[in-house]
């Protein structure tokens, strides 16, 4: 999903942010946008499952949950905190626009990281002329022989720009938590300069992620295909499910 993943820029320009860091109790943004809701008290719980690929195919299953904790000053900018049960947060900005991711934290940082540059979860306006782009890096993707495994780890994937585009408007989808209406189904694609072990050689293939949001939801669904070219990698497919959610 857009949120799994952050960016770390150099130390120094995070150093002052921790002092300027203050909630702002109950409260939701003035232009909350409806597919991407940010008000404080809401909460998602997912289910994620991996199906790896063949050779040694096996799917892995988890949960996660993330709620919105309200509004925060972040160095002067209003921005809306987003955290997952995994202890990850996330700071949003929301502007005429759209929706922005403009910082993160693990559980191994002490402040807040900076991205580099805002990073666009879902613009204001949908439409099938829409395009945009945004960092990624792969999620589950990775070797068998070597270290670290994850290509999410490897430098020169860390950062890679994914074009997303809105493939279908006024969808309907089903999840364990309900029946949505009025969906809009967004789609991304980065293209992998990879070893494809077939035609013995380095190619491109696409890294896709199709993301579902509703109406005064949210994120219901995510697809994201990371995909196997050679015996010693392990790619597959990611689905993220809404099992069920608080709304205000």
């Amino acid at each position: 999903m857009v949120l799994l993943k952050k960016c770390r820029p150099a130390v120094v320009a995070i150093a002052f942010l921790s002092p300027l860091l203050w909630l702002a109790g109950c409260d939701k943004p003035d232009n909350d946008n409806p597919l991407f809701p940010l008000a404080e008290g809401m909460r998602w719980t997912y289910r994620i499952e991996i199906s790896y690929d063949a050779p040694e195919p096996y799917v892995d299953r988890s949960t996660i949950t993330m709620s919105n904790l309200g509004k925060v000053d972040l160095n002067g900018v209003e921005t809306w905190r987003r955290r997952s049960d995994y202890g990850n947060d996330y700071w949003l900005k929301i502007d005429d626009k759209g929706v922005h991711r403009i910082a993160s934290r693990t559980p191994n940082d002490k402040v807040a990281v900076l991205d580099r540059a805002p990073r666009t979860v879902i613009p204001a306006k949908l439409s099938k002329e829409d395009k945009w782009t945004t960092t990624t890096s792969p999620y589950f993707l990775k070797r068998r022989n070597e270290w670290p495994q994850e290509f999410k780890y490897v430098d020169r994937f860390r950062d890679l720009t994914m074009s997303y585009a809105v493939e279908a408007t006024d969808q309907k989808v089903s999840t364990p938590a309900g029946d949505f209406s009025g969906c809009v189904v967004i789609k991304g694609v980065t293209p992998l300069h990879i070893w494809h072990e077939r035609e013995m050689t380095y190619k491109e293939a696409p890294m896709v992620n199709l993301e579902w949001y509703c109406p005064n939801v949210g994120l219901v669904q995510l697809e994201r295909t990371e995909p196997t070219t050679a015996r010693f990698f392990q790619g597959g497919v990611m689905r993220m499910t809404l099992l069920s959610y608080k709304s205000l």
